[in-house]
């Protein structure tokens, strides 16, 4: 199934190759930027949804820190009240990995195809390449590689929250060694590769710009509820606490106000034994 994916894509970028000759300037080099212009747009409703998804979990994280608080000694609970967290939002704490799992595939096939593709010899030189089987022999495409690498992390991290410790330094790390990483080994790829890894970077920075807008904007009105649900929450939990300060002061007063009880009078009968100690009275023996 894996080769019959790689041959599809191979399948593909002949198709578009073979437009370029019908339309007169034969070149795998503009094949492959139509292709990965194609793959790119086909892909985008699945990153938007994977981001839209995301963006709902990130605005709902301190309303699941809240409750991971309030009953952490009650599991059951806990799971029923993020149950209904998610219910009330329709946020789905897996569907932002789903489109990714769909596009990963995709994408291997696609670098496997290009990694393994015969070109031609018509149509294999690209403005300053020879030779789209061959690497790049100025090192200009490893450097854009990097370039257009940087560029769609860096739009990437700004459309998630500032991170701290462990995270932030793998932030770092993602936007300034990986980069640099793939353009170093780049320099040994064809330079079709190399120029599909171009295109990718840079098609993925334009449209990531463009579901940063759109996740933004169409997120206001849920960020909004979840506030206002928040405010009214807390306004209720201060009237709750309002109510039951002032019904303990009432019963305080209450209680201050009732009359002392009266120690109570011995009604105890006395008996033969409780005239001991009284002085005789003689007028008793007549």
């Amino acid at each position: 199934m894996w080769s019959a994916l790689v041959n599809l894509m191979s399948k593909f970028l002949t198709f578009f190759y073979n437009l370029t000759v019908n339309m007169g300037f034969p070149s795998y080099g503009w094949a492959i930027i139509l292709f990965t212009v194609v793959v790119r747009l086909l892909l985008f409703p699945l990153n938007l949804k994977q981001a839209k998804a995301m963006k709902v979990q990130q605005i709902l994280q301190p309303r699941v820190t809240q409750l991971q608080q309030q009953y952490k000694n009650s599991p059951e609970i806990l799971n029923r009240e993020m149950m209904a967290l998610y219910k009330k939002y329709k946020a789905n704490p897996m569907s932002g990995c789903l489109p990714l799992l769909i596009q990963m595939p995709i994408l291997f096939a696609l670098f496997n195809c290009l990694r393994e593709y015969q070109f031609d010899q018509v149509g294999t030189s690209f403005f300053w390449l020879p030779n789209m089987n061959n690497p790049d022999p100025t090192w200009i495409l490893p450097i854009l590689v990097a370039g257009s690498s940087y560029l769609q992390s860096k739009v990437s991290m700004a459309a998630q929250p500032p991170q701290a410790g462990q995270m932030q330094s793998m932030q770092v790390t993602m936007l300034y060694v990986m980069p640099l990483m793939l353009g170093f080994m780049t320099r040994n790829f064809s330079a079709g590769l190399a120029l599909y890894w171009t295109a990718y970077n840079s098609m993925g920075f334009l449209m990531q710009i463009v579901t940063n807008y759109i996740v933004k904007n169409s997120h206001e009105d849920i960020k909004k509820e979840i506030e206002d649900d928040q405010l009214r929450e807390e306004l209720e939990r201060a009237e709750r606490a309002k109510v039951k300060a002032k019904a303990k002061a009432e019963g305080k007063a209450r209680r201050e106000a009732q009359p002392r009880t009266q120690p109570k009078k011995n009604n105890k009968k006395q008996g033969p034994e409780d005239d001991r100690g009284k002085p005789l009275d003689f007028d008793d023996f007549e």
